[in-house]
């Protein structure tokens, strides 16, 4: 995987915290990630990493870092549509 210097990135964090019921790291579960590992993932429009900066019983943060490849999806932007299964297999 080779990330071009030219790149943008788009960053999307999601945080929960503990309830009576319910523990905040149950947010890996959810999601479908392991909370101890940086998994990436290669898109049309570029690639996505997902990490959990903070995994905790009291507070659970994920994070999706898109890097885009605007040379990668062509000059117009316009018409992109990213499919959720696209960003989560």
């Amino acid at each position: 995987m080779h990330t071009a210097p030219h790149n943008e990135r788009v960053l999307l964090t999601i945080t929960t915290t503990a309830t009576e019921t319910t523990v905040a790291n149950d947010l890996g579960y959810l999601l479908h990630k392991h909370p101890d590992r940086v998994q990436s993932f290669d898109l049309p429009v570029g690639t996505a990493h997902v990490f959990y900066p903070e995994s905790g019983e009291q507070r659970c943060t994920a994070a999706l870092l898109l890097e885009v490849d605007p040379i990668g999806i062509g000059v117009d932007l316009g018409e992109l549509v990213v499919h959720p299964r696209q960003v989560w297999p």
